[in-house]
């Protein structure tokens, strides 16, 4: 398990996904530290955030745990933890998958939230049925949180 995960790290440090950066705490090679730049055109646009990442002790059988330690407002995540949905990441999770494969997914959600696997329901509801005003409360959050 650790060489795949010392080779996953290396992958990512050399060759990150778009607005991504990626490093370890400490010296664990378990907990990783993943910042994302709220991707162009999406409400998050210019964010800075930081999510933590764990790696479980049976990866690649178990997917990692990742939740956001900035504050934002998003459908699919938790506003007082930070805890994404795992439906997101986690329920067609294989071996085959990697960590890439999360970060990418997370940054994809930034553009496009999922509001059918939503932890925040009044934000999806707000996404769909008030788009102006959730883009609005975001980038608040974003200028509050994530600068």
């Amino acid at each position: 398990m650790q060489s795949r995960i010392n080779k996953e790290l290396q992958e990512l440090s050399t060759n990150p996904p778009e607005n991504c950066a990626v490093s370890l705490v400490g010296d664990d090679i378990t907990h990783w530290r993943v910042n994302l730049v709220g991707p162009e055109g999406s409400a998050y646009e210019g964010g800075n955030f930081e999510l933590a990442l764990t790696v479980p002790a049976n990866y690649p059988f178990r997917a990692p745990d990742v939740r956001f330690v900035t504050r934002i407002y998003h459908p699919n995540v938790k506003s007082d933890d930070g805890a994404i949905c795992t439906e997101l990441y986690q329920s067609d999770w294989s071996p085959t998958k990697n960590i890439r494969h999360v970060i990418e997914l997370l940054l994809s959600t930034l553009i496009t939230p999922s509001p059918e696997h939503a932890v925040e329901p009044e934000i999806a509801q707000q996404m769909m049925n008030s788009h102006e005003a959730y883009v609005a409360t975001a980038r608040q959050w974003v200028n509050q949180y994530a600068r």
